[in-house]
């Protein structure tokens, strides 16, 4: 397990970094051990909370540990040079809250945990260089730790522990202030090269933004209907249907009674091409309305799919870049049943998309090549997710399904023949790679969801990753208990050297499967967003889109558009799940 420890070889990067704090720090030796650190086993009922959730204007690295039983934690620290070392404590409770922690057999004298958010000197103690352990104890009500940190420095301020955040190599790249929206969409609809991006909210409302940041356009959807409660993603994708350089935007309008599928002018927002919307009449509810760029005949990647699901009816609809309707395939099954989000791939390996949806596929043409309905035929056990990889090396892809209730699921994808299967709690997401040492690959990580029992005060929902071989083997699974919240992951060439990591929530996967904190908030998507050939990690959270990057990148060299298979795989046919 890594931990902070500004020895002087750290410290002489963190003054390239930063440099007037490193110079006024540089002779005292500080070891800082943030709340990520006691994940690796957090107890069953604490939960990890951020700045936010507080209500506080900062915390490190935006995450916090809340003790909400009195289970005790211990973990081992590595103190660069023997010294005195002050121990400080940054927590937060209320009267009938507090910790103590104690320094090997050391306690400190009186309780954190107890007051308003804070950092406090607790004691001070005399260490050799080595291994330090550090327990939380006595832990009463619910108190709340952000960070320990031993140090030399008598004098630690807060403002001194702002550039220590995060690890050396994060670079904070970008920083966009956004309407609220858990969906956004990357393109250029400028033409001038850059990355731009439209927000689409809840309410399916558009806004669209440009590289700097500057609102261009904004359509406001009518506040009636069920979408202000829908749970899912708005539908939108950027794409350049003309290939003029320009993306257009095309989302879900409506006019009165009448819903639109609308291709928009990228800088104006103006119409270019409308059709109805593929859904029965209103009134009905908007369960997973979602689009997808697809190459349905050979060429260049100029056709739209459409999946619509507004209840007991479900439809996934194929368009040319004229918007004209090529098919429409009808299912009448209950909510979710065809799963989340449609994926067009080539499974046939002909330069033509088919289309997977849920356990079904049908071909460019619409027609169904295979379902599983008479395995999965409750739309419980609907697919969540789906990755598409050669796990066994025989040159035909696995269509690979985090399946909701029953776990992983890896079909033959050109027959539906099921490979292997395994239990994943509540598996909602997956990525394959290979990202484990020593592992044959490529393995499957799985985001396993569990559900809380909120009337007694659980999170509802909760995430871990479980990791699967090629086969289908579980290998491990980390944290040791699930964290609460939603997390996905992304993944992509994080250093620029043509080597793919995987991130999920706000860590760094690493080779034996843990996770180490990189980000002070949740992952959302990973692309080239600066168009510098690194990939850079995009994070998404309440009103506020963040980009980091590999701070041995050269940002600002620019390598020109990515082609087109490029920007449709890996950037526009993004969802969530």
């Amino acid at each position: 397990m890594q931990r902070f420890t500004w020895s002087t070889p750290i410290l002489m990067l963190w003054l390239a970094i930063s440099p007037s704090v490193a110079r006024a720090q540089q002779r005292e030796a500080t070891v800082i051990v943030d709340a990520s650190e006691f994940l690796e086993e957090i107890q069953k009922g604490h939960v990890i909370t951020d700045a936010a959730g507080l209500g506080a204007p900062w915390l490190f690295n935006n995450t916090g540990l809340e003790m909400r039983t009195r289970s005790n934690y211990v973990l081992r620290a590595q103190v660069p040079e023997a010294g005195s070392y002050h121990l400080y404590v940054r927590s937060q409770g209320k009267a009938g809250s507090g910790f103590r922690v104690a320094v090997n057999d050391q306690v400190i004298a009186a309780d954190a945990g107890d007051e308003p958010l804070r950092l406090e000197r607790a004691g001070t103690f005399e260490l050799p260089a080595g291994p330090v352990d550090l327990r939380l104890m006595r832990i009463e009500g619910t108190p709340v730790l952000d960070v320990l940190v031993l140090s030399k420095n008598a004098h630690l301020r807060e403002e001194d522990l702002r550039p220590m955040e995060l690890r050396p190599e994060v670079a904070l790249l970008r920083e966009y202030r956004i309407p609220r929206s858990s969906t956004v969409k990357f393109g250029d609809v400028t033409g001038d090269g850059r990355t731009d991006f439209v927000v689409l909210t809840p309410g399916y409302s558009a806004h669209v933004f440009d590289h700097q940041g500057r609102e261009l356009w904004a359509w406001d959807a009518p506040a009636e209907g069920e979408r202000l409660r829908s749970e899912f993603e708005a539908p939108g994708a950027v794409w350049d249907f003309d290939r003029d350089g320009v993306d257009e935007v095309i989302h879900w309008r409506q006019e009165g009674e009448q819903e639109w599928l609308v291709v928009a002018d990228g800088r104006t927002g103006a119409v270019k091409r409308r059709t109805p919307w593929p859904t029965r009449a209103l009134p009905h509810v908007y369960n997973n309305f979602r689009l997808a760029i697809a190459r349905l005949r050979p060429g260049y990647p100029s056709h739209l799919v459409a999946l619509t699901d507004s209840g007991d009816t479900i439809s996934v609809a194929a368009y040319d870049a004229s918007l004209t309707q090529l098919w429409n395939h009808l299912e009448i099954r209950k909510k979710d049943h065809l799963g989340h989000y449609l994926y067009p791939v080539d499974l046939t390996r002909d330069g033509i998309d088919e289309v997977v949806v849920g356990d079904m596929v049908l071909d460019a043409s619409g027609r169904q090549l295979w379902n599983r309905f008479d395995l999965f035929f409750d739309n419980h056990d609907h697919v969540d997710s789906y990755r598409f990889a050669d796990l066994d090396h025989d040159g035909q892809l696995e269509a690979v399904s985090s399946h909701s209730e029953v776990g992983v699921i890896a079909y033959e994808a050109l027959t539906g023949r099921l490979k292997w299967q395994n239990m994943a709690e509540h598996a909602q997401q997956i990525e394959i790679g290979n990202y484990l040492d020593g592992v044959p690959g490529p393995q499957v990580a799985v985001g396993a969801r569990t559900y809380g029992n909120r009337q007694a005060g659980e999170p509802y929902l909760s995430g871990q990753v479980w990791w699967f071989d090629p086969a289908g083997k579980l290998l491990s699974k980390w944290p040791g208990m699930p964290l609460n919240g939603n997390p996905v992951f992304v993944k992509g060439d994080w250093r620029g050297d043509g080597r793919e990591e995987l991130f999920w929530y706000k860590f760094r996967m690493k080779g034996d499967g843990r996770g180490e904190l990189f980000f002070g908030e949740p992952v959302y998507h990973m692309f080239d967003f600066l168009g510098d050939r690194a990939e850079e990690v995009v994070t998404l959270q309440g009103g506020v889109i963040r980009v980091y990057g590999y701070r041995g990148a050269d940002h600002e060299r620019r390598s020109g558009r990515r082609d087109a298979d490029y920007l449709r795989s890996v950037v526009v046919n993004h969802t969530h799940y």
